[in-house]
């Protein structure tokens, strides 16, 4: 009977069982009369209530461990009870797609804690194996389709429900009829009491998990054939995760050997603070461990490393069963050897070990720690076969980049070993990802590595992203480097450290300034202005010859644009129209002097794509004939403006082929004319078109 109900439900009842309701107060002999009466006035009503309302209980059934805390039953439509969308309780977004639907994480208000729900837990395999989530099947598109009423054991400390929560998400569901309308939820030592509205007596009432703490069912339960509005399901629950006792013998594990300590199951690792209970200072270690899938078999390694200082005891253990989960207590066995090795200072790469096997060609694992790297041999033990280690024996060493071999006795468990590679050469290694080495203009091509002995090594850098340079003997002395390229680079001293030669960024060694020294040759058409018809534009051989002083930034983005001031100027030929050639019809020059022409010229030099780069100037200066007795018949220091341009293909790093087109403003070209009898000298302005060819040589 429903609690809390007034009206015709509670008359009903109460004629049935013969029970007198309160403050009513009747006669034996008028019952019969009575109750026709009222059953005649409320039959309907009542058995009209009766038709809305039934109790569906749910027996919680886990394989392994404790019943859930906290409940939450999911519906397709809202009632007095599922208020809430389940879309509230779960992560943001559409969900991850699945198997079997998508997948969402469950919010921590589900069970009534405002924490992380992966607080105290990394992204190991116990972080994401074990946090509670949530399955729906493939036909409901959204989490914001369900309505879901939550509630928590009432038979539970709140405190340690919510420290400890084991949410299980549910779904009640009607095969043939409407969805349910939840009224009320129970939870009380793992039997759920639902009420619903709706004639249980005709509907398949079915339930099954859609996740929590516990795994998502594809398949439903049925309620068992009872009468009435009240139904009983039985349904299964298998838990995601599950506390485990593992037994480690001869070590005490205390709470400051837990950054020592690696917990694995199938070879991934758990996240120690968030699936290793507290050490309570024996050899009983609690983890939380994922279900084992079925069908399948789990092992568990669990190593103890030395601390940073490479002190502490050392141990690795292992177990394995079969089955979804392991037996309530489970001892490891030990089936290891234990010692380290002390790399070669500089040289060794840090961070990494050498591969180590010892004898029958057992593999043995490394943690680096500091400056030392811990083995334990073999890495993983196999409980079903354990193999018997005692020492004296044979270690062999191996490393990559390059690959070299070497061996060494271990006498005793626990010690440490330091040898290395004998006879060969010792690599180091040079990171040159970072260089921008296709810069036009910039270009590096290789690097040279200096010896002490006088002794030039070149390294081609060209489609490499790291460089294995040898070295004569294990040493920590820098290493003599110079970058090669377009641009010229200093030497440097590059620090070894961790078995990496620490170059420098190479434009920091590049030279700001270099000279440039350009030597050409070509012709000029001096135009001139207001030409009278009898006087032709003369054309004149040119030769040039320039020397720059370029500077080009350090920064790579920049390093394609130069600039250049050039100091030079051109020697060649120039005109003139005396007297001699005054009366021809058609005026030639009547000589042509040697002219010089002055320049100082800033420039602007761009590296288009290797080996073409351009250039744009603008000279300044004047121009004179070179024997004085031409003055007479030629201006003299007549003031100049040339602007130029260049298109410059390199041939090698310090020459390149030089096409060249000037424009000489400012300069004038003397003639003779007669005005009847009187011969008069006129100064023409000129422009002169001239283009060049030649070579630039760099230095």
């Amino acid at each position: 009977m429903r609690t809390g109900r007034k009206g015709p439900v509670l008359r009903v009842l109460s004629l049935k069982t013969g029970l007198a309701l309160p403050g009513l107060v009747l006669p034996g002999s008028a019952l019969p009369g009575l109750a026709l009466a009222l059953a005649l006035g409320v039959a309907a009503p009542a058995a009209a209530a009766e038709e809305r309302y039934g109790v569906v209980t749910i027996d919680l059934r886990p394989e392994h461990g404790e019943v859930p805390t906290h409940l939450c039953v999911v519906s397709e439509v809202a009632g007095p009870r599922t208020r809430n969308r389940l879309s509230e309780y779960l992560s943001p977004g559409p969900g991850e797609p699945s198997e079997d639907g998508r997948t969402w994480d469950v919010l921590p208000q589900a069970w009534g804690a405002k924490l992380d729900p992966g607080a105290g837990q990394a992204p190991g395999a116990c972080g994401q194996e074990c946090r509670p989530r949530v399955v729906l099947p493939s036909r409901f598109d959204r989490a914001s389709e369900l309505f879901v009423a939550c509630t928590a054991d009432s038979l539970s400390s709140d405190d340690a429900a919510v420290a400890e929560p084991r949410l299980l998400v549910m779904m009640l569901e009607h095969l043939e009829g409407s969805p349910p309308s939840i009224e009320s939820v129970a939870l009380a030592g793992g039997v759920v009491t639902i009420g619903v509205q709706g004639a249980l007596r005709r509907i398949v009432v079915t339930a099954r998990s859609l996740g929590g703490h516990y795994e998502a069912q594809r398949r439903s339960a049925r309620a068992e054939g009872q009468s009435g509005e009240t139904k009983l399901v039985l349904l299964p629950l298998q838990p995601r995760c599950q506390w485990s006792e593992l037994v480690l013998p001869g070590v005490r594990l205390r709470q400051r050997d837990r950054p020592r300590l690696t917990v694995q199951l199938d070879e991934r690792p758990l996240d120690v603070e968030g699936c290793v209970d507290a050490l309570a200072g024996d050899n009983h270690l609690r983890v939380r461990l994922p279900r084992t899938p079925p069908g399948r078999s789990a092992a568990i390694a669990v190593a103890l490393s030395p601390d940073a200082g490479g002190e502490g005891a050392m141990g690795h253990f292992g177990g394995r069963w079969d089955g979804p989960w392991p037996p309530s207590q489970v001892t490891l066995r030990a089936h290891q050897v234990t010692f380290s090795w002390r790399p070669p200072e500089c040289v060794y790469p840090t961070g990494v070990c050498p591969r180590a096997e010892i004898e029958a060609g057992i593999q043995c694992g490394a943690a680096r720690a500091g400056d030392v790297c811990n083995y334990t041999c073999p890495e993983k033990v196999d409980v079903s076969d354990p193999v018997a280690l005692t020492p004296p024996l044979t270690v062999t060493f191996e490393k990559d980049d390059p690959r070299q071999r070497w061996t060494d006795i271990l006498s005793r468990g626990g010690q440490t070993l330091g040898s290395y590679v004998v006879g060969d050469a010792v690599y180091v290694h040079a990171d040159i990802k970072s260089w921008r080495r296709d810069v036009p203009g910039a270009r590096i091509r290789s690097l040279e590595v200096l010896g002490g002995d006088g002794s030039v090594r070149r390294f081609p850098v060209d489609g490499v992203d790291r460089l294995q340079i040898p070295l004569a003997s294990a040493t920590c002395e820098p290493l003599r480097a110079k970058v090669i390229g377009d641009r010229v680079y200093q030497e440097e001293l590059a620090p070894i450290r961790g078995g990496m030669a620490e170059l420098g960024p190479p434009e920091k060694r590049a030279r700001i300034m270099t000279f440039n020294l350009l030597l050409a040759q070509g012709g000029s058409i001096s135009l001139i202005h207001d030409r009278p018809e009898s006087i032709q534009n003369p054309s004149f051989f040119v030769v040039l010859g320039q020397l720059s002083a370029r500077f080009r930034p350090r920064r790579p983005k920049l390093a394609r644009l130069s600039a250049e001031l050039r100091l030079g100027g051109t020697l060649g030929q120039w005109g003139y129209y005396g007297i001699d050639s005054v009366d021809d019809p058609v005026r030639r020059t009547d000589g042509k002097p040697l002219w010089v022409r002055f320049l100082f010229e800033p420039a602007i030099v761009v590296d288009v794509v290797h080996p073409l780069s351009l250039s744009a100037g603008l000279g300044i200066g004047g121009s004179w004939p070179l024997r004085a007795e031409e003055v007479q018949n030629t201006s003299r220091f007549a003031p100049v403006y040339a602007p130029s341009l260049d298109a410059r293909l390199a041939v090698r790093p310090w020459l390149s082929l030089v096409l060249q087109a000037r424009v000489f403003l400012g300069e004038r070209l003397q003639a003779t004319f007669r005005d009847g009898a009187v011969a008069n000298v006129h100064s023409l302005q000129t422009t002169s078109m001239t283009g060049l060819y030649g070579l630039l040589f760099s230095f």
